[in-house]
């Protein structure tokens, strides 16, 4: 074995599953390469739900020349039906010498499963080469798999001093084009867009994609609206080929108004609550069952805040703008009760920032 070797094929399976990004949601992002005596005979990704996976297509693009190769995949071969047949089926048939694997799938119909066959058939097998550029690439399948609800990324866009808007609650713009178009290619990496009713009343977003890198990606979009206070000449209505609307709001609701929002194509999801406000762990429920993955929750503060405090944020993404905007009044991303001791309050974790133009991108982990 050649360390340094495995490394470089192995990055270029990373390099293949990064372009699956966005569009195999809810399965994990995969590359697979198959190499023999030092040349490349079949390289593939898994591109979207139903497509074949990374190792058939680099298995058949090898055939059989695959025979007493290796093969490089980031992460274990399936072992189970679900839209594609079983990939360690096909592996086996292929006779492989060796298989690099990065991360063990985990997924409990498959883990550790795909690679004690590929070892019962007397294939040399390697596991954890690069490991850690699983666990960042596939954040939002590792936690969609294992606890069943979305990875769940929030997002603003502040001022120097934290605030979301103006005391007359204006806020466009606060980040700069740039930011703003980085911010269309970031939502192109999610299943859905969440927000708050306040934030569609007041600023009346379309919550699309709109970025070249992701031609006719469709994204669902997610309004938390307790008491269906949503309009029915918003102009969300417009862009219903670009993605469902989803509107949660508390049970029960007002039919006769339901009935006017979906008959304009919204899908209206009433969920019991003994509060006033819609329970957001029980929205992430309701959308991990039906296959969403990954949610960008982008406001307004009271979304923000909320979901912070009930801890169902797992990344942090802030664009932070060179203004002051002062003022009590002015709403802040995060507002809430507040901490008494700096030692309580949040921390993120993993920090990392980024300059685009004049503005800081700063990311972290909860």
């Amino acid at each position: 074995m050649n360390n340094l070797r495995d490394i470089a094929y192995l990055q270029m399976a990373y390099a293949l599953a990064e372009k699956a990004k966005g569009w195999a949601s809810p399965n994990p992002y995969v590359g697979a390469v198959i190499v023999k005596n030092d040349s490349i005979l079949g390289y593939g990704y898994h591109e979207r739900p139903g497509r074949p996976h990374a190792e058939i297509l680099a298995l058949n693009m090898a055939g059989s020349n695959a025979q007493n190769s290796t093969i490089y995949t980031t992460l274990e071969p399936c072992v189970h039906w679900g839209r594609t047949p079983p990939c360690v089926n096909h592996l086996l048939q292929a006779k492989f010498k060796r298989m690099v694997v990065s991360a063990l799938d985990p997924n409990p119909l498959v883990y550790k499963k795909g690679i004690k066959k590929m070892k019962e058939a007397g294939v040399d097998v390697s596991i954890g080469l690069l490991e850690h550029k699983n666990k960042h690439l596939n954040e939002t399948y590792i936690k969609f798999i294992t606890e069943k609800i979305p990875f769940v990324t929030a997002k603003a866009a502040i001022s120097l001093d934290g605030k979301i808007a103006t005391k007359k609650h204006e806020s466009q713009w606060i980040s700069s084009h740039l930011t703003r178009e980085y911010v269309h290619l970031l939502r192109g990496e999610y299943d859905a867009i969440m927000v708050g009713i306040n934030t569609l009343i007041k600023d009346n977003p379309q919550l699309t994609v709109r970025h070249p890198n992701w031609t006719a990606k469709k994204i669902k979009r997610i309004i938390i609206d307790s008491q269906l206070r949503f309009p029915l000449n918003a102009r969300i209505f417009q862009t219903l080929s670009q993605g469902d609307i989803l509107i949660f709001t508390l049970n029960p609701f007002p039919q006769k108004k339901a009935e006017a929002l979906q008959k304009k194509g919204a899908h209206i999801i009433g969920i019991p609550s003994l509060s006033s406000m819609v329970p957001l762990k029980e929205v992430l429920l309701w959308l991990g069952e039906n296959g969403i993955s990954s949610v960008l929750a982008e406001g307004g503060g009271l979304l923000l805040t909320s979901l912070l405090e009930d801890k169902l944020v797992d990344k942090m993404v802030l664009s932070i703008s060179p203004k002051l905007i002062g003022g009590k009044q002015s709403p802040s991303f995060y507002q809430g009760k507040g901490v008494d001791l700096i030692k309580d309050s949040i921390r993120l974790k993993k920090a990392n920032f980024f300059r685009i133009g004049e503005d800081i991108i700063y990311e972290g982990y909860l």
